[in-house]
């Protein structure tokens, strides 16, 4: 099931989310202020006009990103035009100043396997690599060169390899903090925004279903057979649930043995129809793979969006509905009607048994 459809976009291509850390984009256009700017001036005023205009070009550019994420919360130029134009202004300044200019390349490079993603930042610095090295062979004897090159491909070397496994640590932490370790299913603290999206989806007619499904006869399966069991009986349930369903749906494992599924824009009649189909692979799945905990079936509860409508209640709806298959004999699938307002077991009308 993809996790995204509905909650915030994960982005795993940066080290740092560039719209949350502030910090870092300010540190780094503070730093590039204090640098660039007087530089483009300096270059400007002793004649070397086309170093001076990339310096200010590439400056001006990075503030507009900046303030593009600061206000917009969105990217307005992209990456490619600060990249192009800081490439253009290190090959610049070594061409004009020589081995001076190639000590500044060095925390160029760290900073653009930190920030930028991946591919782009290889491929940035190795055409900046690869520029530097060209200008800078008229200035210096070739052994300094060659050891130039070497130090610069051993420091965006160790820089890509190290960030690339703390991206990857991030990718695996961030996997941790959102989804249950036993089933791979969604964890609450990432319930409450997505039904809030889905809420407001209902408000331009994109109306849609959750419901609560509970394992019916779990803990008897855990008196009997232990945990270990369990454990496995869940998992069939989580694998029939994401075989059924589309990917865009969203299962949320609340606790023990109840789920909450957030069907992605589906009518009350669908979301029954995939249910049912649930509740009779369940059954199919146990009873094939685990016979001795054959007695475990489903009761589902489910309730459709309503615009406006505060999540809290939307749930307790579906709750409701639940309340009313378990007492209602179990394995049974029940919906509450939106028509009704009143939160009471009444309001709760049986669809199939």
């Amino acid at each position: 099931m993809d996790s995204l459809t509905f909650s915030v976009k994960h982005q795993d291509n940066e080290l740092f989310d560039l719209y949350k850390h502030r910090r870092v984009l300010t540190f780094i256009l503070v730093v590039t202020l204090a640098t660039f700017v007087p530089l483009g001036v300096k270059n400007l005023f002793i004649g070397e006009i086309g170093l001076g205009f990339f310096l200010l070009a590439f400056e001006l550019s990075l503030m507009i990103e900046v303030i593009a994420i600061f206000r917009l919360k969105r990217q307005l130029l992209g990456y490619f035009p600060p990249l192009f134009l800081l490439c253009i202004s290190i090959v610049l300044s070594i061409n004009v100043f020589g081995t001076l200019a190639t000590y500044w390349v060095f925390p160029v490079v760290m900073t653009i396997v930190f920030i930028v993603p991946p591919k782009m930042a290889m491929l940035t610095n190795a055409l900046i690599i690869v520029g530097s090295v060209i200008a800078a062979i008229p200035h210096q004897a070739h052994m300094v060169t060659l050891r130039y090159v070497l130090a610069l491909l051993i420091c965006a070397s160790i820089a890509h390899v190290v960030i690339g496994a703390m991206r990857k640590l991030q990718r695996d932490l961030c996997e941790l903090s959102i989804k249950d370790s036993l089933t791979g299913a969604l964890n609450r603290n990432q319930m409450d925004d997505s039904l809030l999206m889905a809420s407001e989806k209902a408000k331009v007619g994109l109306g849609t279903c959750i419901a609560l499904i509970d394992i019916d006869n779990f803990k008897k399966v855990n008196d009997q057979h232990g945990h270990d069991m369990g454990d496995k009986v869940i998992k069939v349930v989580v694998e029939q649930i994401n075989m059924n369903c589309r990917k865009s749906d969203l299962l949320f494992r609340l606790g023990g043995d109840e789920f909450l599924l957030l069907f992605d824009t589906r009518c009350v009649e669908s979301a029954v129809a995939v249910a049912h189909m649930i509740s009779k692979r369940v059954i199919e799945g146990i009873t094939e793979r685990f016979p001795e905990a054959s007695g475990v079936t489903l009761s589902i509860g489910i309730a459709e969006s309503i615009a406006a409508e505060d999540p809290e209640i939307w749930v307790k709806r579906a709750d409701l509905a639940l309340y009313d298959a378990k007492h209602s004999g179990k394995n049974q699938i029940k919906v509450f009607a939106p028509e009704h307002s009143s939160a009471t077991s009444k309001a709760v009308v049986p669809l199939f048994s």
